[in-house]
């Protein structure tokens, strides 16, 4: 699943974009970045949440978290082997 701030027409339009993704796209639009502050990745200065990635399990349980900061990158291949991992 991926979570962001923008509105569910931005995530239509990104997820076109890249040729309509296939997992589901979450807004985190109101109350703007509630669900980023429940997580710990609010960013109050600028508004906006930073660039994190949670691997959770099937129980609910936290296994992995990583925040790249806003213009940040993440590597695909070593999400999707630790995700294969759990």
């Amino acid at each position: 699943m991926g979570v962001s701030i923008d509105s569910t027409h931005c995530h239509k339009a990104w997820a076109a974009s890249l040729g309509n993704v296939n997992f589901p796209l979450l807004a985190d639009f109101h109350p703007k970045g509630k669900m980023a502050q429940d997580y710990g990745v609010w960013l109050d200065g600028p508004g906006m949440s930073d660039r994190a990635t949670f691997l959770i399990d099937a129980h609910g349980v936290i296994q992995f978290s990583e925040a790249v900061g806003p213009g940040g990158q993440r590597d695909p291949k070593a999400m999707l082997a630790m995700a294969q991992a759990l």
